[in-house]
């Protein structure tokens, strides 16, 4: 047990930057643009992770068929997730290649869904929907009725 606690510390350690950025980051996104995801602030288009985080909610809730809906893949994810923290902390393993290979397939399973979602369901409901007021839309003229004239469903 106090393996695993000075594993946990020194990472911490290592990455204190890189998690006070981000939390800085969440804090002024979320303030400025009512969002988290870098895709949908600049382009207002959904990201293939759009939806992620609140399918894995509702997987540890029990809520199947909601988390399935938002994002298929939620369950692999976590899967992943679940296996790099207990082999890094509790086993104190280093990653195998075995786990880059899975993690690099449900990358690719991501992304292949996305294309999916957005050739067959976008726009649609959220998360595979168009999001308005991002930064393209507020700098570059037009680009709202370049949106709505290429996915008129968007409105």
């Amino acid at each position: 047990m106090k393996k695993t606690a000075d594993r946990i510390a020194a990472d911490l350690k290592e990455y204190r930057f890189a998690i006070m950025g981000l939390f800085v980051y969440s804090i002024v996104v979320r303030i400025a643009f009512h969002a988290f995801c870098p895709m949908v602030i600049m382009t207002g288009f959904p990201c293939p992770g759009c939806g992620l985080s609140r399918a894995v909610w509702f997987l540890l809730r029990g809520e199947f068929a909601r988390s399935f809906a938002l994002h298929p893949l939620a369950g692999a994810w976590l899967a992943l997730a679940l296996y790099f923290v207990i082999n890094r902390y509790a086993a104190g393993g280093k990653i195998s290649r075995r786990f880059t290979v899975c993690a690099g397939l449900v990358a690719a399973a991501t992304a292949v869904l996305y294309l999916y979602r957005m050739a067959f369901l976008f726009p649609g409901r959220p998360p595979v929907s168009y999001t308005g007021r991002s930064i393209l839309e507020r700098l570059v003229p037009g680009y709202r009725q370049w949106v709505l004239s290429f996915f008129p469903l968007c409105r």
